[in-house]
């Protein structure tokens, strides 16, 4: 059984769709659910991303700390 004909017996008649829509809309679930199993739907984190991300988590979270340690003591 083909992933269009599991997602059809699952949706069908349940989308207040027409059938021609239906069918449609039946196929880009498919099309996103093999994206989605092959990993090209949401694209990783790059090296960049990462780098703000630290950058982020410093300056907002360890540069705080010891500034009120800095501070108080």
């Amino acid at each position: 059984m083909s992933e269009v004909e599991k997602i059809r017996s699952e949706l069908s008649g349940n989308t207040n769709f027409d059938e021609d829509h239906e069918g449609e809309l039946f196929e880009r679930i498919a099309q996103i659910e093999e994206q989605e199993r092959t990993g090209d739907l949401i694209p990783g984190l790059n090296r960049t991303d990462n780098i703000l991300i630290a950058a982020m988590f410093i300056v907002l979270g360890i540069l705080p700390v010891i500034w009120y340690a800095v501070m108080y003591f």
